[in-house]
């Protein structure tokens, strides 16, 4: 039963927060891949940010994640992880962004 707690209170704050985070050198301080390595990364290395900034954003220690897609002429990137999809891409004003959201939406 704690399990769908948890999970129920991670689906909550990823619905509150989990979208329009700006990826910047403070979230992913201690990354494995570094920010210069970003507009290169393929599917994998967009897994690996996306895991970091989940942990980080929400205090949780991830053990799943998975890259989908990668489009570096379009600078989208997408997979899953803790089976919540995530998309990597560039704003407006040229930073990449990370949005997480509920599969089953």
């Amino acid at each position: 039963m704690t399990d769908s707690k948890d999970h129920a209170a991670l689906k909550a704050l990823v619905a509150d927060v989990g979208a329009g985070n700006v990826i910047d050198a403070e979230l992913l301080e201690g990354c494995a891949v570094a920010a210069h390595e970003l507009d290169d990364m393929d599917a994998d290395q967009a897994a690996l940010v996306a895991g970091h900034c989940f942990a980080t954003l929400f205090d949780h220690k991830v053990e799943q994640v998975e890259g989908g897609d990668a489009d570096l002429d379009e600078g989208v990137w997408s997979g899953t992880v803790e089976g919540f999809g995530f998309e990597i891409s560039r704003d407006d004003f040229g930073d990449l962004v990370i949005d997480f959201l509920d599969q089953a939406e």
